[in-house]
């Protein structure tokens, strides 16, 4: 059962080290918003007429040693109400990984 769970964890730590799960604040998740991102940029959308106040954050990332990920950076956007989108880039070989961070 403890070779499953360690299997298991680190399983998880890959997939989340790889980009493929994400974590959003739980105000954020209730927003009528869509996050994407793809290599090195992370973009939002918000819709619906929102009365909430967000922005977009990304962490940029050297990937470079599947392992080791490195956080080089974190890039801020504008904060937005309402409606809108807005995408940042990170550059380079850097992995974007987007999330919103928002108050009424």
């Amino acid at each position: 059962m403890l070779r499953t769970k360690t299997a298991l964890a680190l399983a998880v730590g890959a997939a989340v080290a790889a980009g493929l799960f994400t974590a959003t604040p739980a105000s954020a998740a209730r927003l009528p918003c869509n996050l994407a991102g793809s290599g090195d940029t992370a973009s939002a959308n918000c819709y619906s007429g929102s009365s909430y106040t967000w922005r977009l954050v990304v962490d940029c990332d050297d990937v470079s040693n599947p392992k080791w990920p490195a956080r080089v950076k974190t890039l801020y956007g504008a904060w937005r109400t309402g409606d809108g989108s807005d995408s940042i880039s990170c550059g380079g070989s850097l992995r974007a990984t987007g999330r919103l961070e928002a108050h009424s």
